[in-house]
């Protein structure tokens, strides 16, 4: 017994000297640190991203109120890359997602996408004024989607794929840069281009293109406005409207895309968000009645999850 006491002390004497040096080696490093020259080289890029993963499952066996499985699974990124020196801007930003879910199980299991979507940006541009709000710039915006579309509950007829459509946005302007989150491109001449890299889809029409042919080129203008801001603690609203009509084709027939993201943070990988895109072009055909004739319809798209997510910044 006496032995285990003399152990027991020794140990604890061990240990108190033990912290006492690591406390004196953590001080001198403190000390070293804070003598150091501080790093006062400007910093040219901001580097900022943020990833989710969210998964949706529900499982029945013998419920007699019915239902069916479900499995759900949907992943977005969203990445932003700026640099900054002197009059010079450039500006990056890359935004991915694809979400799918599969409904009952076996053979008989259905495969509905939910999310497809590719988008890059990149703009440059040149300080004009001293109050470093306005800019010359030169942008380009490029959007289209990974995989085949489907006319569902028909899964046999394709109605997309990659760059089936695509569009290419690009021109000159000024870009408005009153604060950090937010921002403005309005350019009066920019080119716009349509992509339907399928014979059979270029064949119908589809997306605005003369039937048979795989481009479609417009001339017009642009307008873009990107808001990104914590409007509340843990809270975050992402914006983008996008604004186009052609000078030569029903000039002030305006093409709309719109999204937003608000994403709410619990703690460092778990969030929920609410995703929103809204589209209209007066150009795409859309048949809701088989007794009536297709046309230009406002096209909407709703996202709801909760899942992991980490923020690069």
């Amino acid at each position: 017994m006496k032995r285990a006491i003399i152990v027991l002390i020794t140990l604890f004497l061990t240990g108190t000297v033990a912290a006492q040096e690591i406390q004196k080696v953590a001080k001198a490093k403190d000390a070293v640190k804070e003598a150091a020259p501080a790093d006062t080289a400007p910093k040219h890029w901001l580097i900022q991203g943020t990833g989710s993963l969210q998964f949706s499952q529900a499982a029945f066996s013998n419920w007699a109120s019915g239902g069916q499985n479900s499995i759900g699974l949907v992943a977005w990124i969203n990445f932003k890359a700026n640099y900054k020196k002197g009059k010079h801007a450039w500006s990056n930003t890359v935004d991915l997602g694809y979400g799918f879910n599969i409904l009952g199980k076996g053979g008989e299991a259905i495969f509905n996408k939910t999310n497809d979507k590719i988008e890059i940006t990149t703009a440059y541009g040149y300080e004009i004024n001293r109050n470093k709000k306005w800019y010359f710039s030169v942008l380009a915006n490029f959007r289209t989607q990974f995989d085949k579309g489907y006319n569902y509950p028909d899964d046999s007829t394709v109605i997309s794929k990659f760059l089936a459509p695509g569009y290419l946005v690009f021109g000159p302007g000024i870009t408005y840069t009153p604060a950090g989150w937010f921002y403005a491109f309005l350019s009066p001449s920019s080119g716009r281009v349509t992509f339907v890299n399928d014979q059979k889809l270029a064949d119908q029409g589809a997306f605005g293109v003369d039937p048979g042919k795989k481009t479609r080129a417009e001339f017009g203008p642009y307008l873009r406005a990107d808001l990104n801001k914590d409007i509340a603690k843990n809270v975050n609203l992402a914006s983008t409207l996008e604004l186009f009509t052609d000078y030569f084709h029903e000039f002030g027939n305006i093409d709309v895309n719109w999204n937003l993201l608000l994403s709410l943070k619990v703690n460092k990988w778990l969030s929920a968000s609410i995703q929103t895109q809204l589209i209209y072009d007066n150009d795409i055909m859309i048949q809701t009645d088989p007794t009536e004739p297709a046309g230009p319809r406002t096209q909407f798209k709703e996202l709801l999850g909760v899942g992991l997510t980490y923020k690069l910044n």
